[in-house]
């Protein structure tokens, strides 16, 4: 190697050395230094949606069911409170339907009364019908209305009970064969039945055998047949 080959060899790797020194220090032309271009902690957490940033987001639908199911047993709970205190929570009388029909005997003798957990009893009591009825019998039960008094005499009768029936039987024989009175029952019994306050015979003339009951409450009144009898029935809680 020729002297004037050295000197340019040795220029060019001075050269290359400068290079290589700037590139070190500074970054490769047109970048910013090396050390600015790697993000900080803080600004990776906040611009990559890592795995830490989506409980977040599911933690508010977690917290509506919660917060749904509290509030709904309390405004059920107040709204059936303010339905139970209004006068529509209140109880409703069963309404009495008018029943008449026909009966099997014209001869009525006694009543009796009776009462079970859920019914209490009225039991107009037949005997076998005459030999030559005056006409076919028949009874009716209605809704009695006050002033309640006797039919022969028209005295005042004190009903006891808040509400009142009237059974009514007509075509009945009032005396047997032998002219003694078919009727030998009591003809005001008084109870203290859950809903039965009373049962008061009001008439007995001219065919005619008549009674109140008075009772309480709001059960349903019916009037069934049970053989020879007839049996009105009022329901009680």
């Amino acid at each position: 190697m020729n002297p004037t080959t050295a000197r340019r060899l040795a220029s060019l790797g001075a050269g290359l050395l400068v290079v290589v020194i700037a590139i070190l220090f500074f970054g490769p032309p047109g970048g910013s230094p090396a050390a600015s271009t790697s993000p900080s902690p803080s600004a990776v957490a906040s611009a990559s949606p890592g795995p830490s940033a989506e409980p977040s987001v599911s933690a508010s639908p977690s917290v509506e069911p919660s917060s749904s199911a509290s509030a709904s047993p309390s405004a059920s709970a107040s709204s059936e409170a303010s339905a139970s205190a209004s006068p529509s929570g209140s109880p409703v009388a069963c309404a009495v339907k008018p029943q008449t029909g026909l009966l099997s005997s014209d001869r009525v003798v006694s009543v009796k009364v009776s009462t079970s957990a859920t019914t209490d009893f009225v039991t107009f009591v037949f005997d076998t019908g005459s030999p030559s009825p005056a006409g076919p019998p028949r009874g009716d039960l209605t809704v009695a209305r006050p002033p309640f008094t006797e039919g022969g005499s028209g005295q005042p009768i004190d009903l006891h009970g808040a509400n009142a029936l009237q059974v009514r039987f007509s075509g009945m024989s009032l005396s047997n064969d032998a002219g003694e009175p078919t009727f030998t029952g009591d003809p005001n019994i008084t109870t203290d039945y859950p809903a039965l306050k009373q049962v008061v015979m009001y008439d007995e003339s001219e065919g005619i055998a008549a009674w109140y009951i008075g009772y309480d409450g709001t059960g349903c009144v019916t009037l069934i047949k049970d053989g020879l009898d007839i049996v009105v029935t009022i329901a009680h809680p």
